[in-house]
């Protein structure tokens, strides 16, 4: 599989930043009203978003930390399984410390790497500390800290089990172009060389060769403000060493939705360019304005090439490879009324054609939430900020065979 990114910690403060200068996001308990008619839909135990969901042996989710109410103090050290069987979610042990933004990584002897992330929203929130979670036991154990704290970083698995730790913002202003590497069999976190540039919110995916192309992303100076990114670089890790390609993205790109295609090549789709024109014309940094326009990179001659843009704008958005070798990519950021919020739009490419289509509308516009490949190849999208504003504990499932968005898993297809 791809690498599992980081969800943006970063992208949360300056949404705070700017609900703080317009309406502020609700903090209410009530359950919302998101079911149409008198269906209610799935939910987590807990309202979540900036959390990790991974798949397990055997076909169970790990769902863990995030925040409950996407503003200071909500972060969460809880953690939940889904159950694909009975379609449930039950509590699992406790994490060793609250985090929000981390990265989850399935390690090849069935434990999770949690690392890094953010204990709260602001400057020097970030962590460095990492833990391990143990499905057999179904607890949490420390197991020392990275090099320095990171936050809207990368964790790629590698092909020998290691796991390549790259970037991020240690302190929630600067970026760092640092990396590490993660060995289970030692435990250990390694410093190794640098990245070219420092680079947060950048995607990082792992090539059929065993190397990992690192694209995209950007350098934070100030809250909210990115200088985003067109070059990418490619890491070996036989020498565990960076190369910067010469070839550049077509658009400068922070936070976009990355996934391998099944001939080679990565799709790289949506984000947000610090280049977009402000309402009065000229470049503004702070006009927050996903693209609908993608890419793709082709490792056979280290390009990128323009393909069909989507049908809507996707920043801050998750891709998830389909068992068919489409790719779905769902939610993301949008503004509606001066709220910061959740998109509920969804685009499925077509890599045989190099064109988007339409998605459908999930029920629920999705801001930092999580989408995962069930063992039934449906997609189970979870938790994240609503359209209001709001986190939600909500869940609804993406059918691969009929491309409908469930209120359940297609398991009980009579509930839509």
């Amino acid at each position: 599989m791809n690498s599992l990114s980081a969800r943006n910690t970063i992208a949360l403060a300056f949404v705070a930043l700017l609900v703080s200068c317009t309406a502020p996001i609700s903090e209410n308990p009530a359950p919302l009203p998101v079911s149409p008619g008198t269906i209610r839909m799935t939910e987590m135990t807990t309202r979540r978003a900036l959390h990790s969901a991974t798949l397990l042996r055997g076909g169970r989710i790990l769902i863990c930390g995030g925040t409950s109410n996407a503003n200071i103090g909500g972060v969460l050290d809880t953690a939940e399984i889904y159950d694909p069987a009975g379609g449930s979610f039950t509590p699992t042990g406790t994490m060793t410390a609250a985090r929000q933004g981390h990265t989850a990584t399935l390690l090849p002897d069935g434990t999770v790497l949690i690392a890094g992330g953010s204990k709260s929203i602001g400057y020097r929130s970030q962590l460095a500390s990492a833990e391990i979670y143990d499905p057999g036991s179904g607890t949490f154990r420390a197991i020392g800290s990275m090099r320095e704290p990171r936050d809207g970083h990368s964790a790629t698995l590698l092909r020998d089990g290691r796991v390549l730790i790259a970037g991020g913002s240690p302190n929630g202003i600067a970026t760092t172009a640092s990396a590490e590497i993660y060995d289970y069999r030692t435990g250990r976190f390694t410093a190794i060389a640098s990245m070219g540039v420092p680079r947060e919110t950048h995607s990082a995916t792992l090539l059929k060769n065993g190397t990992v192309l690192i694209a995209g992303g950007g350098r934070g100076g100030m809250p909210g403000g990115y200088i985003a990114y067109t070059t990418a670089e490619i890491f070996d890790p036989a020498s565990n060493t960076f190369r910067m390609l010469t070839a550049h993205m077509t658009v400068d790109r922070v936070a976009p939705a990355a996934a391998l295609l099944d001939d080679g090549r990565v799709l790289i789709a949506g984000g947000k360019s610090g280049k977009i024109r402000g309402p009065f014309g000229g470049a503004s940094l702070f006009y927050f304005t996903p693209l609908e326009s993608a890419e793709v990179f082709d490792p056979e001659s280290s390009s990128f090439h323009t393909v069909g843009a989507m049908a809507s704008a996707h920043y801050l958005a998750v891709a998830t490879r389909l068992n068919d070798g489409m790719v779905l990519i769902s939610g993301g950021w949008t503004a509606v009324g001066g709220v910061i919020g959740g998109t509920p739009a969804a685009d499925l490419f077509d890599p045989s054609r190099n064109i988007f289509s339409g998605g459908g509308d999930l029920h629920v516009g999705r801001l930092n939430q999580t989408a995962t490949m069930l063992p039934d190849g449906d997609v189970m999208v979870a938790g994240g900020i609503d359209r209001d504003g709001n986190v939600t504990a909500t869940v609804e499932f993406y059918s691969s065979r009929t491309g409908e968005w469930l209120l359940a898993p297609s398991a009980n297809p009579s509930v839509r």
